[in-house]
């Protein structure tokens, strides 16, 4: 390959990285800004908790739509798409920051543009790369993408000690203009083979359907909101969510192609990826906790606990996408599974005295386990469909992840209510109560985290079956 065919690809992956990188670096730092938004707009816990609901519930609702979006417009136009709302609502945003009513609606259209974004960043990547480098891709977009949410917290607290929120949304807009300059430049024009008629009957039950029941997840742990509506929010949703996919199945061009499932080994990536997923966004809610509530660490300290988790994550992502381009044993998944687990069920072991070395030790070994095992998942999913099924399958596997994290968290949050209560009504203090329960829920992710080890091992199975009947 020329010099000049790898500077083109290359630059293709920088165009992606710099919109995609900004994306989630900022919405990292809106996630602890939310005492800042109660004192700056004067308004109560439960509203300011909307600016960071309607980026999740905004994202969650046009992820599966994407597949759609993409049929009708192509694969760079849509993501174009995406970086041009992005950089467009932040520039609303930094003119217009005093008004919190515009902040909720340009956090709502953030969240739209990442759910653009997203599922079409690695589709796009593999569009340009051969499935033998796509490990190695998958490894430089993982390091970036997992580097954001580490420094994000930082950023943002930075951003507002030091300046105004308006900064947050103006430091947005070269990342958004360059990254549309070199999309527009370097992205090969994609024609739709074929446009999918759209049913506005079917859209309305899936948004309804993901809609309420994101909703009424993201909601759950508000306690001013009243339970009864999120439980029927939550009903509905459901009930509505599978009338959508019977009425889908039957159609010859469904709005979501659920039958992609049928691919054991794409089936697969995804119950993994969506265990996965839930173990990490647990983690995140459990460990600052545990940090905090039994070892007294300050918010601050807490949060650098994190760094090492994300450098190991970074490091091990980019090593696992080496180890799968290799063509070698896939035996590296479980490897990266078993350090998850080990390490989570560890910190239900680990006593109140501990050093803090053992502490960064254990989020180091967690980070290092991700970063084998997650996208290496997600990449070998993806390399088992047909190009042109690669964007249906990124969003559909996108949505799954995201709904099953959230559901995690709300079951978390309500096991973690109820059971520091039920020990402390025994007469133990509310704190050893609360140390009790974390523990446990650690003992039960680390545990549901072993599930996905029997699921590792039939995928190099698989791709040992696969290489004796290609003759490797």
């Amino acid at each position: 390959m020329s010099k000049i065919a790898k500077l083109k690809k290359h630059s293709v992956l920088f165009a992606i990285l710099v919109g995609a990188f900004s994306l989630v670096l900022t919405n990292s730092a809106f996630n602890i800004l939310l005492p800042s938004f109660i004192q700056m707009y004067s308004i109560s816990t439960a509203f300011g908790g909307w600016i960071i609901t309607l980026y999740l519930l905004a994202m969650t609702i046009t992820m599966p739509l994407t597949a759609s979006i993409v049929d009708r417009l192509g694969k760079k136009k849509t993501y174009i798409l995406g970086i041009s709302l992005y950089g467009l609502f932040s520039m609303i945003g930094g003119l217009f920051y005093q008004y919190v009513q515009i902040i909720l609606f340009v956090r709502f259209m953030h969240g739209i543009a990442a759910g653009l974004m997203i599922p079409l960043s690695l589709v796009l990547l593999f569009d340009i790369y051969s499935k033998d480098v796509r490990g190695k891709v998958t490894g430089i977009w993982g390091m970036l993408l997992t580097i954001a949410p580490a420094i994000g917290p930082a950023f943002g607290g930075i951003m507002i000690q030091f300046g105004e929120l308006k900064y947050l949304f103006w430091i947005n807009v070269p990342f958004a203009l360059l990254s549309f300059i070199l999309c527009c430049r370097q992205i090969k024009l994609d024609r739709p083979a074929h446009k999918k008629t759209i049913r506005l009957k079917s859209i309305l039950l899936m948004v309804l359907g993901i809609g309420g029941l994101s909703l009424g997840i993201q909601l759950y742990s508000n306690p001013t909101f009243p339970r009864w509506i999120i439980c029927i929010l939550l009903f509905w949703g459901f009930v509505i969510l599978i009338r959508f996919i019977q009425k889908e199945n039957g159609q010859k061009e469904p709005l979501i192609r659920c039958k992609l499932l049928r691919n054991p080994i794409y089936a697969i990536t995804v119950i993994m990826s969506a265990i996965q997923a839930s173990v990490m966004f647990g983690v995140i809610f459990i460990i600052p906790l545990m940090l905090q509530e039994v070892f007294h660490l300050s918010p601050s300290i807490t949060g650098a606990m994190f760094i090492p988790a994300a450098i190991c994550t970074s490091l091990f992502v980019w090593i696992g996408g080496n180890l799968m381009d290799s063509g070698k044993s896939l035996h590296f998944i479980a490897y990266g599974i078993g350090l998850i687990a080990s390490s989570v069920l560890l910190f239900a072991f680990v006593p109140k005295e501990t050093s803090l070395l053992v502490i960064v030790f254990l989020m180091a070994v967690r980070g290092s386990g991700i970063g084998l095992s997650n996208m290496t998942v997600t990449t070998i999913g993806l390399n088992s469909l047909t190009d042109d099924d690669l964007h249906e399958g990124s969003a559909l596997s996108n949505t799954i992840k995201r709904l099953a994290s959230s559901l995690a968290v709300m079951l978390l949050t309500g096991y973690y209510d109820i059971r520091w209560q039920m020990i402390s009504r025994t007469g133990e203090s509310a704190q050893y109560a609360k140390w009790i329960a974390l523990k446990e829920e650690c003992i039960i992710l680390g545990c549901f985290m072993l599930v996905t080890l029997p699921l590792a091992l039939f995928l190099n199975r698989r791709k040992l079956d696969v290489g004796v009947e290609n003759g490797k």
